[in-house]
């Protein structure tokens, strides 16, 4: 089986400080402040599809699906005078997990600590998780109406685990 799409890694940028949600609510609008932790929404940017994932109170995740440079500068609008820094980490990869794996076959792997349960996923959430002894993060959404379930860790920690629980990938 193969994934139906690709995740670049290089679409990911973190948003994050004391004024990351003003941040988002300038960029995306009010809807990122009725985001919980670890829930995320599909909406668009100037006409260009992207997936918010609140990581916490005020620090976001944001997919980017178009050009690089509008987005940063959309961003350096946003976060201008505000206590808030945006980066893409050259480490961070995403990895779309098999394409038809359920959650339940997932949680024989993934292991969440309560609050958070692999096994009971829901659309637009995500969980922190151990896979044997690397800390990852899982999220289940959909980009452009397609469902789909990432992974996000080290480079070195991807590599490794396609190594050793290659049923996932």
């Amino acid at each position: 089986m193969t994934n139906p799409i690709s995740l670049p890694s290089t679409f990911l940028w973190d948003i994050a400080g004391v004024d990351g949600l003003a941040v988002m609510k300038r960029l995306i609008g009010e809807e990122c402040d009725r985001i919980a932790p670890f829930q995320s929404l599909e909406t668009d940017l100037d006409h260009t599809p992207c997936t918010i994932l609140r990581l916490c109170e005020a620090n976001f995740r944001l997919r980017w699906m178009g050009d690089s440079a509008h987005l940063q500068s959309r961003l350096g609008v946003a976060t201008a005078d505000q206590q808030v820094w945006v980066k893409q980490f050259p480490w961070l990869v995403s990895v779309p997990l098999l394409h038809g794996i359920s959650v339940e076959q997932l949680s024989g792997v993934a292991i969440a600590r309560v609050p958070f349960s692999v096994e009971y996923l829901g659309m637009d959430c995500a969980a922190p998780v151990r896979i044997g002894r690397h800390g990852c993060l899982i999220w289940r959404h959909s980009i452009q109406g397609r469902a789909v379930i990432e992974l996000h860790s080290a480079l070195q920690t991807i590599q490794e685990l396609k190594g050793t629980v290659p049923e996932i990938f």
